[in-house]
């Protein structure tokens, strides 16, 4: 039963291949009609899952795909109702059929090799659609209105140059196409890569085949519409069962390289950070410690590890501003208001001391626009702190002192003799008067020893008489 499991799909289609190419035994445009039904039922499913489940598939190689084989297997179900013997289209010939096969033909080389232009990359689908729709109306009005499209089969000659040389340009295409996926595999889960790679090589081989049929009843036409459904099984189970039946495969393989890419970026930033003189946090939606950075543990003195995972409001933030912060932080996480960029703030060290932080914040965004993290980068400005209060202080007493300080400017006329100033009003006044009257200072009288001792000797020069 295991084994019926695993291989489920293989089992199916080697029924449905069976049957499909036992049916060319009674009638080989019942064949012709099966054969290319089962390559429409499949490109449909392809675009109906590519076209519904685009938005969640980042893989844009498999959305063009998808998106162009609605159009491929328009041009393939006209052309299987326009084959010989169908007689749905009056008036053609086994050329149209021919027309239509190799025109779609070149759709979906040229689907396969522009198609590497998108891989990691998004498509936009209606653009994309309105494209293919105009591309195949021209194809299909050259080929029913104009009629300026290419002759393919002739009826008792064969296939033309035209058609012959096509087919070896469309797998020309398609080899390049396979060359640039293979340059690009890393994009690829192993299993949708091996599918599509295989869904190309029997693609080519399917090509190749038609070139050599002479009757569109012949065998090289039997052989290239065997090899047309194994391409597309290959191409069905690339894009419908492993990218859209089982998308986890390739967002699992996104999402790995994602987290390996993260771990790069957090390692590059643990250099970072550590090389830094200053506190750099992260915090979750509770306000929980996701990273900080080991200089900044230390400067509030703990160990990183004593700091991860827990609750940075209860640990760091002094008791008294905890409900005012707690408050704001929640605020910010539900988006009730911006965060603010530039904040000073006390912090609480693990010695019970405080110390004061400038704080730089941001916030950091899922892919849904929610806040999902807080990230800070703190610098101690406690000692610039204190100086820059005593330097304010300082300023403000020397402004007082200059305050209380009057100053004399210009010329002062003074008598030489008697050292008497004249005011302004033409007075003359003693020395001290004058300055009493201009400053604040107050005057104490006394003698200096030169005119001391200057007056002694005229004191004792009288008393000699």
């Amino acid at each position: 039963m295991k084994f019926l499991q695993k291989y489920e799909d293989y089992i199916f289609f080697l029924i449905v291949l069976s049957v499909i190419s036992l049916s060319a035994l009674y009638n080989y445009l019942l064949f012709h009609t099966l054969a290319e039904l089962y390559s429409i039922i499949i490109g449909a499913m392809i675009f109906i899952i590519a076209y519904n489940l685009g938005d969640k598939i980042e893989q844009g190689y498999l959305n063009f795909l998808g998106i162009s084989y609605l159009f491929i297997v328009i041009l393939d179900l006209i052309h299987t109702l326009s084959f010989k013997g169908m007689n749905i289209f009056q008036g053609f010939d086994a050329n149209l059929p021919t027309q239509l096969w190799i025109s779609a033909r070149y759709l979906e080389s040229f689907s396969f090799l522009f198609a590497t232009f998108f891989i990691d990359k998004r498509v936009r689908i209606y653009p994309l659609m309105f494209l293919y729709s105009a591309i195949t109306a021209i194809i299909l009005l050259s080929i029913f209105f104009f009629k300026f499209f290419p002759d393919c089969y002739i009826e008792g000659k064969g296939l033309t140059s035209f058609k012959i040389y096509s087919e070896y340009v469309i797998c020309l295409i398609l080899a390049i196409s396979l060359i640039l996926m293979r340059k690009n595999r890393k994009s690829f889960p192993d299993l949708t890569f091996q599918y599509v790679q295989l869904g190309l090589i029997t693609s080519i081989f399917a090509e190749l085949s038609f070139t050599k049929y002479v009757s569109v009843y012949d065998a090289f036409n039997f052989i290239g519409h065997i090899f047309k459904i194994i391409s597309f099984f290959f191409i069905y189970k690339a894009i419908v069962k492993t990218a859209f039946k089982d998308p986890f495969n390739l967002l699992w393989k996104k999402l790995k390289e994602s987290e390996q890419n993260l771990k790069n970026a957090y390692i590059k930033l643990d250099t970072y950070t550590e090389v830094l003189d200053l506190i750099f946090v992260v915090l979750d939606r509770t306000g929980k410690i996701m990273r900080i950075n080991r200089k900044g543990a230390e400067k509030l003195g703990y160990t990183k590890e004593e700091l991860m995972w827990k609750d940075w409001i209860n640990t760091v933030i002094p008791e008294k501003d905890r409900e005012g912060v707690k408050l704001i932080f929640d605020s910010v996480i539900s988006g009730e208001i911006e965060i603010t960029h530039y904040f000073e703030s006390k912090v609480l060290r693990k010695d019970g001391s405080e110390r004061i932080f400038a704080w730089h914040n941001t916030v950091l965004r899922d892919t849904e626009g929610k806040i999902v993290a807080t990230v800070s980068a703190g610098e101690d400005i406690t000692d610039k702190k204190v100086y820059d209060e005593n330097r304010e202080k300082l300023i403000e007493e020397l402004k007082k002192a200059l305050e209380n300080i009057r100053t004399l400017k210009g010329l002062i006329p003074i008598c030489s003799w008697c050292k008497k100033i004249r005011n302004d009003e033409g007075y003359w006044m003693k020395l001290e008067s004058y300055l009493k009257q201009h400053t604040e200072a107050e005057f104490t009288h006394s003698i200096c020893p030169e005119c001391y001792d200057k007056m002694k000797k005229e004191i004792e020069k009288k008393n000699n008489f």
